[in-house]
Order: C-alpha cells, then sequence, then structure tokens
C-alpha cells in the first residue's frame, strides 16, 4: 500500500521587483527559502541579513565615484593652462569642478548630458538591482531594472516593473527626481540654441518692421474710408449705414492703435539693440583715445624731464668758474 504525502505551503510574500502578471505567473513564483532548496518548516536561515550586509558592502564601491569629477577636472587642462590660472587670479574666479561643469555646458551641452544621463541610469540601475538582491525571483535582474530605471528617468512609469523593498522605492524617487533635473537642463540648452543670432534678428526685426509699416498704412486708409463713410451716410440721414460705418471707424482705429503700438515696441528693441553696439563701440573709441593721450602725455614729460636736466647743467656750467667778488677785491 502507497502512502501518499502531501505538502501544503501557505503562499509567501513576494519581495523584490515584481512585475503584473497573471495568477499563472504567480503561481511559478517561489519564496527566496524555496529558490535556494531549503525548506522553511526546516528551520533554514534567512538570508535577508546576509543580503543586506552583502548589499552595503556591494554600494560601498559608488565610493569611488568620486574620481571621476577629478578626472573630468584634469582632463579639461583648466588647471594646466597658465593663461587661465592667471586670469583667475586677478579675477579672484576658483577653477573647481562646478567651473569646469559650466565650462562644458557652453562648449558641449549635447555631449555632456548624454553622457550624464547614461551614466545616471547605468549606476541607479545597478544600485537598484543590489537593493531588490534580497528577493531572487524571475523579475529581480539587472534587465528589468534597465527597463525601470530609463522609465522612471522619463517620468513615464508604465507600472510594469515596480520596486518592492524600501531601499529600491528610495532609488526610484532619486531617479525621478535627477529625471527632472536633466529634463530642465535639456530645454534650457534646446532654447538657447533656438534662439537667434544677431545677424538673424537683426533680418527678423527688419521684415517685421516693414510688415507693420504696411500694416498701419492699410488700418490708416481703412480709417479715413470708414471716417468719410460715416460723414456721408450722416450727412443723408441714414441712421442704420451711419451706425454701421461708426462701428467699423471704431473698430479700426483700434486695430490702427494696436498695430501702432507693436511697431512702437520694435522699433524701441531694434534701437535698445542699435544703442548697446553704438555704446559698445563709443567706449572702444574712448579707450583708444585715453590710450593714445596717455602715451602723448608720457612722452612729453620725459622730453620736459631731458630739457630740465639739460637746463640744470648749463646751469651749472655757467655758475661753475665764476668766484666770490669779495675774493677778487682781497686779491688787488
Amino acid at each position: 500500500m502507497h502512502h501518499q504525502h502531501f505538502h501544503l505551503l501557505p503562499p509567501l510574500p513576494h519581495r523584490g521587483l515584481s512585475r503584473q502578471r497573471g495568477p499563472a505567473v504567480h503561481d511559478r513564483q517561489r519564496a527566496p527559502g524555496l529558490a535556494r532548496g531549503t525548506d522553511p518548516a526546516a528551520g533554514g536561515a534567512d538570508p535577508a541579513g546576509a543580503g543586506g550586509g552583502e548589499a552595503l558592502l556591494s554600494l560601498a564601491m559608488l565610493l569611488r565615484l568620486y574620481l571621476v569629477p577629478r578626472a573630468v577636472l584634469l582632463r579639461s587642462g583648466v588647471l594646466l593652462n597658465a593663461s587661465y590660472r592667471s586670469i583667475g587670479a586677478l579675477n579672484q574666479v576658483r577653477f573647481r569642478h562646478w567651473f569646469v561643469a559650466k565650462l562644458y555646458m557652453n562648449t558641449h551641452p549635447g555631449r555632456l548630458l548624454l553622457c550624464l544621463t547614461l551614466g545616471l541610469w547605468l549606476t541607479t540601475a545597478w544600485v537598484l538591482s543590489v537593493a531588490e538582491r534580497q528577493a531572487v525571483n524571475a523579475t529581480g535582474h539587472l534587465s528589468d531594472t534597465l527597463w525601470l530605471i530609463p522609465i522612471t528617468f522619463l517620468t513615464i512609469g508604465y507600472g510594469d516593473v515596480v520596486p518592492g523593498t524600501m531601499w529600491g522605492k528610495i532609488v526610484c524617487l532619486c531617479t525621478g527626481v535627477m529625471g527632472v533635473c536633466c529634463t530642465a537642463l535639456l530645454v534650457a540648452v534646446v532654447a538657447r540654441k533656438l534662439e537667434f543670432n544677431k545677424a538673424e534678428k537683426h533680418v527678423h526685426n527688419f521684415m517685421m518692421d516693414i510688415q507693420y509699416a504696411k500694416e498701419m498704412k492699410e488700418s490708416a486708409a481703412r480709417v479715413l474710408q470708414e471716417a468719410w463713410m460715416f460723414y456721408k451716410h450722416t450727412r443723408r440721414k441714414d441712421a442704420r449705414a451711419a451706425r454701421r460705418h461708426q462701428r467699423r471707424l471704431l473698430a479700426a482705429i483700434n486695430t490702427f492703435r494696436q498695430v501702432r503700438l507693436k511697431h512702437r515696441k520694435l522699433r524701441e528693441q531694434v534701437n535698445s539693440m542699435v544703442d548697446i553696439s553704438k555704446m559698445h563701440m563709443i567706449l572702444c573709441d574712448l579707450q583708444l583715445g585715453l590710450n593714445s593721450s596717455h602715451q602723448a602725455l608720457e612722452k612729453r614729460i620725459d622730453a620736459l624731464a631731458g630739457k630740465l636736466d639739460t637746463l640744470t647743467e648749463l646751469l651749472s656750467t655757467a655758475l661753475g668758474p665764476q668766484q666770490p667778488p669779495e675774493l677778487s677785491q682781497e686779491a688787488t
């Protein structure tokens, strides 16, 4: 007679990254103790404590990331350039990591943002995989974290993969904050790239000036036309047509005022741009004039000093051989 033994195991809570799947997939997922070949009823050791210590030791390797800013600082060549150091010392500018970051943000913004984004993705994906390593299941792998981190970074959040531990949730929260910051930097870079340069701005302002002048002429002609029609129908005592042309006259006057205001703002903007360039040219001319006058004054002072030296020598030679008159009378 065969004895059949049935072992009924209660469902254990699932930890770690989990996918939102159907019941069949959840039935195939095993608990951490079962995945390691241990029987919970037999009093096997709980790997949570060992997993936590292993995770902390693994995350300690991130302390080496302080070498990355130092390498970038030395790679930029700012510290090795004598011109940078001399001019920075005169202007009290300290060449640190923030200065190098601003330098690369102005010179190579696309490359900097791409490298920063990829570096943050890989680093946070690895940190999340380490934080979720306590639970050994079908979804707690690096491939799942490499999918979860970009989705969280881009603030999409499909919800098919979610963290199950507290540290995993903290990592995902930090990833979302970093994604928002990088998005703001990207928007600033794109907005700066889409701005007009000086030549394009002058061309655009010139064409808008022509367009506004044309609209002002058309609006003024429409005002005169409606004013004449209003006067004409008023004299004919046609009240209905007079009121209609009066409304059109008021609308034409309002349109003329708006176009004139836009044209005036454009002229003020163009004049301010021209005034800035003219002021720069005037300051440059004034600086050149001051330098030339200073050099001429130095030359005149040197010439005057030479003449004074010559006059002193002449006076000394003229008064040197003469004797006092008292000595000459005693000699006679």
